[in-house]
């Protein structure tokens, strides 16, 4: 067995902890008068002759450090699963990225981050959408996003300055975050407060231009109640150049009575950016043009404008150490406008001197506006000579989104060359567009759940989780005097079940089944025919072993998966003019995955994962282009994904880090020939710490690796080339 320290550099477990470590009682001041009750005067026992023990007092103290998975790459705690839980006792294939991760990694977005994640893939621009854009285990996903448990509704390219972690948990999880979530859904965790001075201030600068600014200061304002705030401010010019973006950020939060029998937290979040869009370069011969993957074909006038600002209230009230119930509200804004070129080429084969037109652009825009009320009781007790880890909840919410169009848009955008885009045209777009095409949408959810994991017999848990959720969807468009309207209301039941054998302390082995229900709502539009289809339904199938090695220190994770849309809309010549969608496809995404994530050796950690996945569509409709779909694979699917990550510290106050992540070949749409080459692109760091300070170099894409990450049906997005970035951390 390996001997070592699992706590990082400078990080020491609290005195409470120690006790529990040792064996020694420890009661937290929260809870004292629940562990223990005083002997009231009256009753007191009369004095005697027998000798008297002195009374023993155990102190406690709060543990004052940052979350584990600030600090190091193995998260110790979850509650993606709406419960306070170990990873490993979830009975589902979930992958935890942690912020020591990202920062190792220098990643500054959420889509970088996600590129450390087996089985997900990025589209780009698909269905006119803005923003993150991304498949889960080949099922859409842009919806199933979601920020510290609630659901993030909005259109935009998210941040990582403000994060904890981000979670992935793969497979149907509508009992857990209501509609959505075929294949899974990916949980942001902000950063929160902490009773500790701990400050940092970094800089990064990089080629082409690239400097990023970050700052996470946190400060103890009471005996139990602290402030913290995290901004950021980057410029990145890099490849293609012209394809800039500048992006601001700012999150304050404060809490009071942490970790006592009553704790408030509130929290702002506000980030903006105007970036130049990048439509990339249309598919040729089947295939993404390298050639062009370095060059920037649209205009300096082009723009991309967003922001994202939310607020949030939380409350905890821990009747016990093992009754609490939990509420949050959120209300956000979401402001987003798009005006880009889009490309075609003309002539074959082509080569540096053919034209490339500037077609008329994709010009839209939305203002989104959401707020949801979460609360959950949760609560641990014995009853029947079992053990029940319950949890009920209630989830009430209202989605808006307001979106449009342009006219008034130039057309004459002038032509370019493969060979040498003219980016210097500028069309005062922002000036002499007026918009139209209004259309509303309004959705409001209502979901209610019951969930228990009952300690049966020991070491044995049985999951059963139940959801029963309504959504209603109210669709306006055309002229506001009398627009054309569709609404519909949906619903449904969700279920998770779940059995875990733990067979030592340290193996635990599972089987689970979920399911999860998509409205034709979710793309927030309705037409006739989507007006009058009921949801889709899907569902998961898991075995997986998940092991904690090494005392502790290294988990490692591998699952068996079949997720299946059971009922997918498809085209049938049997409907109705009018009426919805048949029901009557099915297809389905089945594979294995490995993980590994933690301390090997002291000085040696690892982040790890790989996906194997094999889909098919099974069943259609009876219309010709349905049946052309029989058979096929699913879009953007790679068979196989992966990356994997180690830090060695080397020498006292040195570490270096290397791994790589890659896919295989992806198609952009079901029955396509066009597809993307599989990849895999490498990186290193090199870094120097001291207490107060750390200096990191990161190279990125070592060996300048030409691949293209996001694929859409008119173009492919390449990634970005060999690059390094340097960046100074000061801690104060």
């Amino acid at each position: 067995m390996i001997k070592h320290s699992k706590y990082p550099r400078g990080k020491a477990p609290s005195h409470m902890m120690m006790a529990l470590l040792t064996g020694a009682s420890a009661i937290t001041p929260a809870f004292a008068a629940d562990a223990v009750a005083p002997v009231p005067a009256a009753t007191a026992p009369a004095k005697s002759d027998e000798p008297t023990v002195a009374p023993v007092v155990v102190k406690a103290q709060r543990d004052t450090s940052k979350p584990s998975s600030e600090t190091q790459y193995k998260t110790e705690t979850t509650r993606v699963g709406k419960t306070d839980e170990a990873p490993k006792d979830i009975p589902q294939s979930i992958t935890i990225v942690p912020a020591k991760l990202i920062s190792d990694r220098g990643n500054d977005s959420l889509t970088s981050a996600l590129q450390h994640v087996s089985g997900i893939s990025f589209n780009s621009g698909e269905g006119g959408r803005i923003g993150d854009n991304l498949n889960l285990r080949g099922f859409i996903s842009y919806g199933d996003i979601f920020l510290d448990g609630m659901r993030d509704i909005a259109q935009y390219n998210r941040e990582v300055f403000n994060l904890e972690r981000v979670e992935v948990l793969r497979g149907s999880a509508s009992m857990l975050f209501g509609h959505g979530s075929s294949g899974g859904v990916i949980n942001q965790v902000s950063k929160t407060p902490y009773l500790a001075d701990e400050n940092e201030a970094s800089l990064s600068l990089g080629d082409w231009g690239y400097y990023r600014g970050t700052l996470d200061l946190n400060k103890v304002t009471g005996e139990t109640s602290a402030f913290r705030l995290n901004t950021m401010y980057t410029n990145d010019s890099g490849l293609p150049q012209g394809a800039d973006s500048k992006r601001f950020g700012i999150a304050p939060s404060f809490r009071w009575g942490i970790g006592t029998s009553d704790e408030l937290g509130i929290s702002y979040y506000h980030l903006n950016y105007d970036n130049t869009p990048n439509f990339a370069f249309p598919w040729v011969g089947g295939r993404p043009y390298d050639d062009a993957s370095d060059k920037f074909y649209g205009l300096k006038s082009d723009y991309q404008t967003d922001s994202a600002d939310l607020a949030t209230v939380e409350y905890i009230h821990r009747f016990s150490n093992k009754t609490q119930v939990r509420s949050a509200f959120r209300y956000g804004e979401f402001k987003r406008d798009l005006w880009a070129t889009q490309l075609s080429v003309v002539g074959s084969p082509v080569t540096g001197a053919n034209t490339v037109n500037r077609a008329s652009p994709p010009a839209r825009g939305a203002n989104d506006q959401d707020m949801f009320w979460q609360t959950d009781l949760t609560s641990r007790f014995d009853l029947f000579g079992m053990k029940h880890e319950a949890l009920a909840g209630v989830e009430i919410g209202k989605e808006s989104s307001d979106r449009f169009g342009y006219v008034g848009t130039p057309t004459n955008k002038p032509a370019t060359t493969v060979g040498n885009p003219n980016t210097e045209a500028v069309i005062p777009t922002r000036y002499n567009m007026t918009r139209t095409n209004y259309n509303y949408f309004d959705a409001y959810t209502q979901g209610f759940y019951l969930q228990d994991n009952i300690e049966f017999i020991p070491n044995w848990k049985a999951l059963i989780g139940g959801r029963f959720d309504r959504f209603y969807g109210d669709y306006k468009a055309g002229s506001m005097a009398a627009p054309t309207r569709y609404q519909r209301e949906d619903n449904d039941w969700s279920y998770r079940l779940g059995l875990i054998w733990a067979t030592t302390p340290n193996l635990n082995l599972y089987i689970s089944q979920s399911t999860s229900f998509n409205t034709s709502g979710d793309a927030y539009s309705y037409d006739q025919v989507g007006a009058n289809t009921p949801p889709e339904e899907s569902l998961n199938q898991e075995i997986g072993a998940k092991w904690e090695l090494f005392e502790g220190d290294l988990s490692l994770r591998a699952a068996l998966f079949k997720s299946t849309k059971l009922h997918e809309r498809s085209t049938d010549t049997a409907t109705v003019a009018g009426a919805g969608n048949l029901l009557s496809g099915k297809r389905h995404t089945s594979g294995w995955e490995l993980e590994a994530t933690g301390h090997i050796t002291k000085q040696l950690e690892i982040f790890a994962n790989f996906a194997h996945m094999w889909s098919k569509v099974d069943a259609v409709g009876n219309a010709p282009n349905a049946q052309a779909n029989l058979g096929q694979p699913a879009a953007n699917t790679p068979t196989n994904s992966g990356s994997v990550w180690m830090i060695y510290d080397f020498v006292p106050n040195w570490s270096v880090g290397f791994g790589g992540d890659g896919q295989t070949r992806r198609n952009y749409a079901i029955g396509s020939t066009n597809y993307a080459p599989g990849f895999v692109k490498y990186d290193a760091m090199l870094a120097y710490e001291q207490p107060s300070y750390t200096i990191q170099l990161n190279a990125n894409n070592l060996l300048d690796k030409i691949y293209h990450p996001q694929i859409y049906n008119g173009w492919a997005v390449a990634g970005p080339r060999r690059n390094f970035e340097l960046t100074t951390t000061i801690r104060f």
